[in-house]
């Protein structure tokens, strides 16, 4: 390893170490993804899940304004919410401010689902950081934040 961190030559080796470790988190976060996904419903596609975070991110919201979010064919954003509504994971309920309109909202269902698998998350962190101090958690958290601020 090149003696400065200043250095061309160490930037360049770090953006390695620091590309591959990437690498391993997202194989690593599409596994847990994945595993979600059954958790919430077996027959439940990714694009499936990535809108109902979406609408739970941004509920009550109406279909159109889920395909602009997520720049998806309005469509297919179509076929998932009515496959998660058919799934018992969101609900429709009519817009106040226009009564042809719906609105897309979460169900009970997707919610206890969620926190449940957000349990498991916890617990799985909570091993993998078993070993290191405070400071070094509290720096990691830190510094990837930074991280992914800086995109």
């Amino acid at each position: 390893m090149p003696d400065s961190p200043e250095s061309d030559a160490a930037r360049d080796v770090y953006a390695l170490e620091i590309e591959q470790g990437v690498a391993v988190l997202y194989r690593a976060s599409k596994a847990r993804v994945k595993r979600l996904v059954e958790h919430l419903d077996p027959d439940m596609q990714t694009a499936g899940y990535l809108v109902l975070r979406y609408v739970m991110a941004h509920e009550p919201i109406r279909a159109g304004d889920v395909a602009a979010g997520l720049s998806m064919d309005k469509s297919a954003v179509s076929r998932q919410l009515t496959a998660l509504r058919e799934s018992g994971l969101i609900e429709a309920q009519p817009d106040p401010e226009d009564g042809r309109a719906s609105l897309v909202v979460s169900s009970v269902k997707a919610n206890e689902r969620l926190d449940e698998f957000r349990v498991e998350l916890k617990s799985d962190y909570r091993r993998m950081l078993a070993s290191w101090d405070a400071a070094d958690i509290e720096a990691f958290a830190r510094l990837l934040n930074k991280f992914n601020e800086s995109r």
